[in-house]
């Protein structure tokens, strides 16, 4: 008895173990089947689009298989850990860093210098001015090949500019002596306005939109172009401030204050070169 209790008990262990088996092999084998199963994908890349059979178990795994090489910064959707799937749509966005150096100017500054030698307004240019070169450096990001950011690192100076001289006739009342520095010039369309009613309407009060009283070396500008209480000397006008704005002046347009209406009508309109002051 207990023999063939022996033998029993062998055979259900044998059959229990070729049943395992049969149910590993299976597993085995469907896992092997998906392993294997090719779908169709879409990669997106660099502005194109294709379609590719795969059998590949991963995203990056697949974009390999395409020749689609990947940098450390790209970005990928679906993530390149993720399973292809019959009809994904993977799209590759290509990023990389860049160092770039640019040449670029330096304007010069203009010394101006009053004399009595000239008529009011009058300018004569002693030295002219050169500009100067500098080397910028950039870390310039591009994405898909094209630039999408870039910070400044620094810069080195080449060449520095030198400043041109140039002397202005100083009489009149708004002139004065010894010299000053420019640091931007603008030629500008300019008229001309007086702070009564004629040039300002019927509701003039003398006084412009910022409060300043209104008049000789007061002019209104676009403070889009120069902000509001900046310092400027004008050629064949004078030293001014920018105490107003109007809504007929826009861009590169400015309106110089006169006294009376007389001088603002014998002024009428010309062009005339702006100094911005430091």
């Amino acid at each position: 008895m207990h023999r063939r209790n022996l033998r029993l008990a062998r055979t259900v262990t044998c059959i229990l173990t070729v049943m395992l088996m049969a149910v590993v092999a299976n597993r085995d084998d469907v896992v092997e089947a998906q392993r294997l199963a090719t779908v169709t994908i879409t990669i997106c890349s660099n502005g194109t689009q294709r379609q590719l059979p795969t059998a590949q178990t991963t995203v990056a795994a697949a974009l390999k298989q395409a020749g689609v090489g990947l940098g450390p910064l790209d970005r990928v959707t679906p993530a390149r850990t993720e399973r292809p799937r019959d009809g994904m749509r993977i799209e590759v966005v290509h990023i990389c860093d860049a160092m770039e150096s640019v040449r670029e100017p330096i304007a010069f500054d203009s010394i101006m210098t009053f004399t009595n030698s000239l008529k009011p307004g009058k300018v004569r240019v002693n030295k002219p001015g050169v500009r100067g070169e500098k080397i910028v450096h950039y870390l310039v990001r591009y994405q898909d090949g094209k630039p999408i950011n870039r910070k400044l690192l620094g810069a080195q100076v080449v060449r520095e500019p030198a400043d041109q001289v140039v002397t202005i006739g100083s009489a009149g009342r708004y002139t004065s002596r010894g010299q000053f520095r420019s640091r931007k010039i603008l030629k500008m369309s300019a008229s001309a306005y007086d702070p009564g009613p004629r040039s300002c309407g019927k509701y003039a009060t003398g006084r412009t939109s910022c409060g300043m009283k209104a008049g000789y070396g007061v002019v209104a500008i676009d403070p889009k172009v120069i902000p509001m209480h900046t310092k400027l000397y004008i050629e064949g006008y004078g030293h001014a401030v920018a105490g107003d704005r109007g809504s007929a002046i826009k861009g590169n347009r400015i309106d110089l204050g006169f006294n009376t209406y007389r001088e603002a009508i014998r002024f009428g309109r010309k062009q005339v070169i702006v100094h911005i002051l430091e």
